[in-house]
């Protein structure tokens, strides 16, 4: 196998048309294109990669490896342990040695009385209930010393932290969930007139139906008002503006100078008061709550933001222009190196993690 080979190896591996062997081959060692070769070999450092490349691949495919792929694997070898002594001391590279997993289940409850709870991290979501509380699977949280209060002016706030996610079913029956470093506050019980939240981060929500009580959802820069729908609304306060991504249903969205109406497939974009309205790809936008790190021709800045709430990060840029646009999708449950490796495949920009942090490089 000679550098076309290779180079035509990487092709089909970026085109998602790689074989199975072929496949866990490059994700075993991710491939990288610097010209530092090592000057010396060091054989612990051999065997190690050696041993990562053995226990990627199935068991019963090493002893049968087409010559061209056992080729291949010595190439990988080469660019490895270049890769290993190219900066000496410096943080280790995406995917080496160093790694950072993903976030999880993660929440606190805080009670209108101002007992807090602790959520399970075992479970996926809590229900609030007009007189107790149960997780989704419907076994008591424990913990609580007071009884739910249930006048109108008492709230409740659920908060995730840097690296937690969590649903929480309300009084009513309307299903929200909370992204990474987000809050929620909510009444025990809502008004008459209409149902209303406050939200800090991002959330997706699916509202149940009630005509003659609308649905409120308010954030730092504006107030959507809803009958019943399932949309996405993401109001970081790091971030330039906020977005309200619309799935189903029909929403009105407004600031102190505009209102607008979002029909299914729209987004409005929320700036300095100002509405813009746009109709978009919406999976993008909800991935989160399936699972999915995606990103649709976002900037680096952007992801590497989203990155550091999901994962518990701090983030650093040396030199990488922090306007270059990515898309792509990948597990939000794999560590962090298999995020950055997607994005160092595209040959643009890298990364080198140190504990909890990421240095990213050009």
């Amino acid at each position: 196998m000679d550098k076309n080979d290779l180079e035509k190896l990487l092709e089909r591996y970026r085109r998602g048309e790689c074989s199975e062997e072929e496949y866990l081959l490059i994700e075993s060692l991710h491939l990288h294109t610097y010209s530092n070769e090592p000057t010396t070999i060091d054989a612990a450092v051999k065997k190690r990669i050696w041993r990562r490349m053995q226990e990627r691949l199935p068991t019963h495919n090493v002893g049968v490896m087409a010559p061209w792929l056992a080729v291949a694997a010595s190439l990988v070898l080469m660019v490895a342990i270049a890769l290993l002594y190219r900066s000496g001391g410096d943080p280790l590279p995406a995917g080496q040695l160093a790694d950072i997993p993903a976030g999880g289940n993660r929440a606190t409850l805080t009670l209108a009385g101002g007992q807090t709870v602790q959520l399970d991290s075992s479970q996926q979501g809590v229900m609030m209930l007009a007189d107790r509380l149960l997780y989704t699977d419907n076994t008591v949280v424990d913990g609580l010393d007071e009884s739910m209060a249930t006048d109108e002016d008492a709230y409740n706030e659920i908060i995730t932290p840097r690296g937690g996610i969590y649903q929480v079913i309300l009084t009513d029956g309307t299903k929200v969930w909370l992204n990474a470093d987000s809050r929620l506050r909510f009444p025990q019980r809502f008004a008459k007139t209409r149902r209303e939240v406050t939200l800090v981060g991002e959330a997706y929500f699916e509202v149940t139906k009630n005509p003659d009580h609308p649905f409120v959802v308010k954030t730092a820069g504006q107030e959507i008002a809803v009958l019943g729908t399932s949309f996405n609304v993401a109001a970081y306060a790091d971030e330039v503006g906020e977005q309200t991504t619309l799935l189903e249903g029909e929403i009105v969205v407004s600031t102190a100078q505009h209102t607008q109406r979002l029909s299914p497939g729209h987004q409005a974009v929320i700036q300095e008061q100002e509405i813009a309205i746009a109709k978009v790809d919406t999976s993008p936008f909800v991935a989160w709550k399936s699972g999915e790190i995606a990103f649709n021709e976002e900037t680096l800045e952007h992801i590497m933001r989203s990155i550091s709430r999901w994962y518990n990060v701090d983030i650093r840029f040396e030199g990488a222009d922090k306007q270059l646009r990515f898309g792509g999708a990948v597990s939000r449950y794999a560590n962090v190196s298999e995020v950055l490796r997607r994005l160092e495949l595209t040959g643009q920009v890298h990364f080198k993690i140190e504990e909890r942090g990421i240095v990213v490089i050009p």
